[in-house]
């Protein structure tokens, strides 16, 4: 049933997403590089000739990312809107090439941290433009669908630099990922610019044709009733916003846009506190220190397999189950295991004897990062363009995308100093509280947007 259904009115949907998400999983193995790699740049068998790093400087290695993401996300939003979603897309692959080409040349720590400051800027188009993108052509029977695909690439890229981290060669990683912005921006410039951006530039018969590609409709005659309806109710959306005033403090004040905000806020808050994003960054170290007695580089393996699982999952079942129901089960989970992880840390300091259950932690860390794919990981980025005013939907992004990757540098630079003074214990406990709290904010003041559509100005007028 799922083959038939991709195969013939959602296919270029999906294909066109695949090639977009080329860059989103390149991306994928720059938020997963430190994680085997940091630990080789801290021993003495160091690949860089200024000898080993410290811990301060792999702190600033991981965050370093997060700082290009914050202007990334800015920079690129300023590009699509004026140029185009398509033009942004391609453009993300600039800093993509800098970035492994510094990397292989580098010889000291400061090339790493310009490799990662450009890894963010990609990082930070991927925030801002990918979901905007899926927004435009998605049909909205399936956007949930399309939106957990963007995830699923990334950590289609974490599961190869996680195993190929430990076993390849330091300088042939560079050379292999140099390979993923070429491809990328091949097949990108064959796809056709979203109907929404033609259509604020008045280009009407190409972005009727943008729309018949998106929607596999060859030929103005098979157009179907349905097609008509979404063609002008896009048409009638994007001259409603042309028409508008210029956005002002107002708009902002308004009961729609401030639970929108808060809604964008809170999801990339929580995307960021819950500490999966510098558990993916730190999670060699982390398994080093947890008294695993599995071998790390397999574990790192496992747990990005699982944390895939739980990307399908949420793949699978996102537009059935909805996105609040998704969100619950993911921040609840995320809280407990992160809360198992701790005890079992605390307990091994005060020095309990935990043999036999030397697995505990790979479990706790593999189910936190499972669990976290099917919401936490993956939900923000499509949600917030749902739960925003049509007005504000690109600057809320913006907005949402911007403070990401502030929260992301906070949490990002301050796990490996935290997991040395209060240990993994305390470090992850806080993760876990800031779940419990998320779980009582979706329960109460989190909307389901299953379904909505984007194209008119509220669904309740319809």
């Amino acid at each position: 049933m799922f083959l038939e259904f991709l195969s013939r009115r959602y296919w270029k949907q999906f294909a066109a997403i695949a090639a977009v998400h080329i860059i989103t999983a390149s991306y994928g193995v720059t938020v997963g590089w430190p994680a085997p790699i940091i630990p080789l740049l801290r021993s003495p068998e160091t690949p860089l000739p200024s000898g080993p790093v410290t811990v301060d400087e792999a702190s600033w290695i991981g965050s370093t990312l997060c700082i290009g993401g914050t202007i990334g996300t800015i920079l690129f939003a300023i590009i699509h809107t004026y140029f185009g979603k398509k033009i942004a897309l391609l453009l993300t692959s600039v800093p993509h090439i800098i970035l492994w080409t510094l990397i292989l040349v580098g010889d000291n720590v400061w090339y790493i941290y310009g490799a990662r400051f450009c890894s963010g800027l990609t990082g930070g188009g991927v925030v801002s433009v990918v979901p905007l993108y899926i927004a435009d052509i998605a049909d909205k029977k399936i956007r949930g669908t399309l939106g957990s695909l963007t995830i699923i690439f990334i950590n289609i890229g974490l599961v190869f630099i996680y195993a190929a981290g430990n076993y390849l060669p330091y300088d042939l990683i560079p050379k292999i990922m140099l390979v993923s912005p070429v491809a990328f921006i091949v097949l990108v410039s064959f796809l056709p610019e979203t109907p929404y951006c033609l259509l604020k530039k008045g280009r009407l018969l190409e972005a009727e044709r943008s729309l018949m590609f998106y929607r596999n409709i060859s030929d103005q005659q098979y157009q179907t009733a349905e097609f008509t309806t979404e063609f002008d109710e896009l048409k009638s959306f994007v001259h409603t916003q042309s028409t508008q005033s210029r956005i002002c403090w107002a708009d902002f004040t308004t009961p729609e846009a401030k639970r929108g905000l808060f809604i964008g806020v809170f999801v990339m808050a929580l995307n960021q506190f819950s500490g999966i994003f510098a558990i993916l960054t730190y999670a060699g170290t982390i398994l080093q220190m947890s008294g695993t007695g599995i071998d790390p580089n397999v574990a790192l393996v496992l747990v990005a397999i699982l944390n895939i699982c739980g990307n399908l999952t949420s793949f699978a079942i996102i537009d059935r189950a909805g996105r609040k129901i998704m969100l619950l089960l993911s921040a609840t989970g995320v809280g407990l295991a992160l809360a198992v992880l701790g005890a079992h840390s605390y307990l091994l300091t005060i020095g309990y004897d935990l043999q036999g259950a030397e697995w505990l932690p790979v479990l706790a860390l593999a189910l936190t990062l499972f669990l976290g794919a099917i919401g936490i990981t993956n939900i923000p980025f499509f949600i917030v363009p749902e739960v925003m005013p049509p007005k504000l939907r690109s600057i809320g992004s913006t907005i949402s995308g911007t403070l990401l990757c502030m929260f992301a540098f906070v949490t990002v630079k301050l796990y490996p100093i935290m997991m040395v003074n209060i240990h993994i214990y305390g470090t992850v406990w806080i993760s876990s509280g800031v779940c419990a709290i998320a779980v009582v904010i979706i329960i109460f003041l989190i909307p389901e947007t299953k379904g909505k559509n984007l194209n008119v100005q509220s669904d309740s007028k319809k």
